[in-house]
């Protein structure tokens, strides 16, 4: 399944590029092409689209299409235009991590962005991200549209992996930038975080995925933003 995911990916991606601005053919009900059948399994791994992709443009793929232009806030017409197929294809990428790591440059987002995470003004999915979490800004901003389960779940998985990441990369920034003989303090503290996500993991296993995932997301983030805080010389702000 990931091998001719990613084959239709490369594939989508490469007519993106190779085409001129514009020049997409729109696609609606009653085409028949490759193309097709790529927005289908693009449409079916979201959530979207409930069948197969045969490549065969028929009303479920226009009822899809349809929900995925109400979910993008996009004009309802049931064909996939230009618009239409560069934000399947960035919401495709998103979900999927294809291009994590390809987020925008730090030091581009200092003015826009504040210095470090902050709980002020959280909500249900959490707290406010500085310039270095754009990538977990973006996915937090996803998740408060109302979408398919199946797209929640990618997402909320998507997440959950990037603040592992970048949490890792926090301790491992702040074991650089300390002297050698108060190195063991955030090694220590490293080592208590994964002890711990391990044993939390352990735990969610035994619930409904989309709880656990949901549980998981709110406990890294806790410990993601209180981090963040901690390492850049401030007191976490809990609105208490």
């Amino acid at each position: 399944m990931f091998r001719l995911r990613f084959s239709a990916l490369l594939t989508a991606l490469a007519l993106l590029l190779l085409a001129p601005c514009g020049s997409l053919a729109e696609l609606r009900r009653g085409d028949r092409s490759e193309e097709v059948r790529q927005a289908q399994q693009m449409l079916f791994e979201l959530g979207f689209l409930n069948g197969k992709a045969d490549g065969v443009f028929g009303p479920k793929t226009e009822a899809a299409v349809l929900a995925l232009q109400q979910y993008l806030d996009l004009e309802q017409t049931g064909v996939l235009d230009d618009e239409t197929d560069f934000a399947l294809l960035d919401l495709y990428f998103l979900a999927t991590g294809v291009m994590a790591g390809d987020g925008p440059d730090p030091e581009e987002m200092r003015d826009l962005y504040p210095e470090t995470c902050s709980w002020e003004g959280a909500d249900e999915w959490g707290g406010v991200f500085c310039y270095r979490h754009q990538e977990e800004r973006r996915l937090s901003d996803e998740l408060e549209r109302t979408g398919p389960a199946k797209l929640t779940r990618l997402l909320t998985r998507q997440l959950n992996a990037l603040w592992e990441r970048d949490i890792l990369a926090l301790y491992d920034e702040w074991i650089e930038c300390v002297p050698e003989a108060e190195k063991h303090i955030p090694r220590e503290q490293k080592q208590i975080f994964q002890d711990s996500l391990a044993r939390y993991r352990r735990q969610w296993k035994r619930r409904k995925t989309d709880i656990a995932l949901a549980e998981e997301m709110t406990w890294l983030q806790m410990n993601g933003i209180d981090l963040c805080f901690e390492l850049h010389g401030m007191e976490p702000n809990t609105g208490e």
